[in-house]
């Protein structure tokens, strides 16, 4: 059928049933899809604007909005497109297929870098893990190839900084389209998530927690314990010797405990648990991240009212007919 049908009250009447249910089903549907994104992406805007930015010395556990500058974890990365060196990349490789007349781009790859990288405001380091978040960046650009994989770098080294500070699209022929998402070390960092602080929880065990762990190692190889402790040589340790290893085994704990208090806290930014906040990690200002999920609430705000509106003209023309 012919979508201009769609607008003709007469046509509409006559239409066969289940296609009618077809098309109300799609743009009901489409309104519902679009109403629920448009939600979510003003509750995002809203959030970033309320949410109280915190350090990391002092911020607390939990659900937490943190602002600084992004570095790499002590590792040099490059994107696997364009060599760029970054903190993070992303990227999506599209062919250009033909089908009879029609003709469309089909994604053929894509992967996203998973490893952590840091974030550094004027009072501490932060781990920051992306795996799970929505993430935008301000280097993004796009092109173009005869292969599946470009043959060379993007552009020359020397030139690569000022070039990708620009969303850019260069090479406008070629079978393959090739887009790269970077965050770069220096880029401005807005992350939202949950804030953890000593993930291992050593500093809150106690030495006698600790040394229930040591003692499970040192069993685990227990002829090195009949060489050190079996003071009579019987091949089997008696009592006052277990008591020997057990005061051996806390002091031991007592001293890993006083290296771990001695070290710097470490912090890490994650997914949060709850599955109703949402992870925004931007290489942007927070305004301009703000802007974005509105501009985005806007969009779907406007297909909830086209399809909703497609919806009720569709019901109103079969019944009143």
């Amino acid at each position: 059928m012919d979508l201009t049908s769609l607008f003709c009250a007469d046509c509409v009447r006559h239409m066969p049933s289940m296609e009618f249910a077809l098309w109300l089903a799609v743009t009901a549907g489409i309104s519902l899809f679009s109403l629920r994104k448009g939600h979510r992406q003003f509750k995002r805007a809203r959030l970033i604007e309320d949410m109280p930015t915190s350090k990391i010395r002092s911020a607390s556990q939990g659900y937490t909005e943190l602002i600084g500058v992004a570095e790499n974890r002590g590792i040099t990365l490059s994107s696997p497109l364009s060599g760029s060196p970054c903190v993070w990349w992303r990227y999506t490789i599209e062919k250009y297929q033909r089908s009879g007349k029609s003709s469309h781009w089909v994604t053929v790859e894509k992967h996203a870098y998973q490893q952590p990288f840091n974030l550094r405001d004027n009072t501490g380091v932060c781990e920051i893990d992306p795996e799970g978040a929505d993430i935008s960046c301000r280097h993004h650009h796009v092109w173009y190839g005869s292969t599946r994989r470009p043959v060379s770098l993007l552009v020359p080294p020397r030139h690569r900084n000022n070039f990708l500070g620009l969303k850019t699209s260069i090479g406008f022929s070629g079978r393959y389209r090739y887009t790269e998402y970077l965050i770069l070390e220096g880029d401005p960092i807005y992350a939202l998530g949950d804030f953890v602080s000593d993930r291992a929880g050593q500093r809150s065990l106690t030495p006698e927690q600790i040394q229930g762990d040591i003692l499970r190692t040192w069993k685990g190889d227990f002829a090195a314990l009949l060489e050190k402790f079996d003071h009579n040589n019987d091949g089997q340790l008696d009592a006052r010797e277990w008591q020997l290893v057990r005061e051996a085994a806390l002091d031991e704990a007592r001293r890993q405990q006083s290296e771990i208090s001695g070290q710097p806290l470490q912090h890490q930014l994650a997914k949060p648990r709850h599955e109703g906040l949402p992870f925004i990690i931007g290489s942007a200002e927070q305004e301009q991240l703000s802007s974005r999920f509105r501009r985005g609430a806007l969009l779907y705000s406007g297909g909830f009212l086209a399809a909703g509106s497609m919806a009720s003209w569709l019901l109103g023309a079969r019944l009143l007919g």
